[in-house]
């Protein structure tokens, strides 16, 4: 469970990260999708799938449920100005069938996009690449158009904030993808910085390999849908304006990791703590293993 004589330590930590890191999130333009239509040819393989089955799930949280949070937190480090309320009312929501990748898209994954496309790669690569030993980290610092144009090129599409809710949380209302208590261990936010050995300029620029945190698992076998990334929807946050991004980032205190937790950002604004996975239709929601692409 998340004690309270450990808050003091974590929020020193998180203060420390924000103090050395960039804006979370900022404007840098995008491709549009139809930019990607000379180059379109084959669609790769991009690693596995998890079925999603038809049927309704429990989402977002009840009035208890965030008032409990924003006591405790509503006044510490990233829940300063947060909005509880735009995750109420906790209720019954029918999702069809779909697949959902199992984990964030990967620099290595969007390098071969950009070599296939020709796409314009996030800005802190050099010489158009990821940096050295990276590869099997998310890609960062994309915007939601960047993010479609890759999943069109791969033959998908981003999910839904439905899909990937009930991807993270299965059916039974569960506040984490694992249960109901925040454990620092299972995950990548900034509680989990104290049990990971990397330099100082790694804390402040980069999250972990999409499969290092083995306890951040939802019942479906999803993966770092509790933290590592925040991950671009397909959704509205504000209609017209802003695009729900989902799940906490390695600077994020843990309460930040509840599945129901949301916030917004424009389309064509990155971030350093947000990526993307994606999404795909079931073919009459029938369900095939292991699913790839190829």
């Amino acid at each position: 469970m998340y004690r309270n004589n450990k808050n003091k330590k974590y929020i020193l930590l998180l203060n420390l990260i924000l103090v050395l890191t960039p804006p979370a999130i900022y404007s840098y333009g995008s491709y549009e999708v139809a930019d990607i239509f000379p180059f379109f040819k084959d669609i790769p393989s991009q690693g596995d799938m998890v079925f999603i089955p038809a049927g309704e799930f429990i989402m977002g949280s009840s009035e208890e449920e965030v008032e409990k949070v924003a006591r405790e937190f509503g006044k510490k480090g990233d829940f300063v100005d947060y909005d509880f309320r735009k995750e109420t009312p906790k209720r019954k929501v029918y999702v069809k069938a779909f697949y959902i990748d199992r984990y964030e898209v990967t620099n290595a994954q969007y390098k071969r996009f950009i070599d296939a496309t020709g796409h314009r790669p996030p800005y802190h690569w050099e010489n158009g690449t990821y940096p050295q030993d990276k590869g099997s980290y998310p890609v960062i610092n994309v915007s939601m158009n960047d993010a479609k144009a890759y999943t069109f090129w791969a033959g998908k599409r981003l999910p839904t904030e439905e899909e990937w809710e009930k991807a993270s949380r299965g059916m039974d209302g569960r506040i984490y993808p694992w249960g109901n208590e925040f454990n620092p261990h299972n995950v990548r936010t900034a509680e989990a910085f104290l049990n990971t050995r990397l330099c100082l300029r790694d804390l402040t620029q980069f999250a972990a390999p999409v499969d290092e945190f083995k306890n951040d698992k939802s019942p479906y076998g999803v993966y770092d849908t509790a933290g590592n990334v925040m991950e671009w929807t397909d959704s509205w946050y504000e209609k017209g304006e802003t695009k729900v991004v989902k799940g906490a980032a390695w600077v994020h205190l843990g309460p930040r990791a509840r599945s129901a937790g949301k916030d917004g950002a424009k389309p064509d604004e990155i971030s350093h703590i947000v990526g993307f996975r994606c999404a795909m239709d079931a073919v009459d929601g029938i369900k095939t293993s292991n699913l790839t692409i190829r």
